[in-house]
């Protein structure tokens, strides 16, 4: 019972949704993205993702209102710095079907 207990206060956490792990985008198939954290932010939810393909490797951070199918980055750089210190967009955007942003956003929906 307790380790049930212990198993399901753990999944409640913020920190069983920091895990890194790898997520499959086929419109950007030579490319491998990791998920670093998922989280919320004034009812949006936020997604940070690493990005190594053929270009080098960058950082994106994005916010997406999963009900209405849109998406801003909040910031986007060469390093985890260069995206914290980038400005956000002002606005956000509709999510095209298929996209890189459809991807991720079906990611940060979960």
């Amino acid at each position: 019972m307790r380790k049930a207990l212990l198993a399901l206060v753990l999944l409640g956490s913020p920190l069983a949704h920091s895990a890194e792990h790898k997520i499959a985008i086929p419109s950007d198939s030579k490319a491998e993205y990791t998920v670093l954290t998922k989280g919320e932010n004034d009812g949006l939810k936020t997604i940070v993702t690493k990005r190594e393909g053929s270009s080098g490797v960058s950082y994106s951070e994005r916010a997406y209102d999963c009900v209405n199918r849109t998406v801003k980055y909040l910031g986007s750089g060469d390093s985890l710095e260069q995206m914290k210190s980038s400005p956000a967009d002002q606005n956000m955007s509709d999510i095209v079907p298929g996209s890189i942003a459809d991807y991720v956003g079906n990611e940060a929906c979960k």
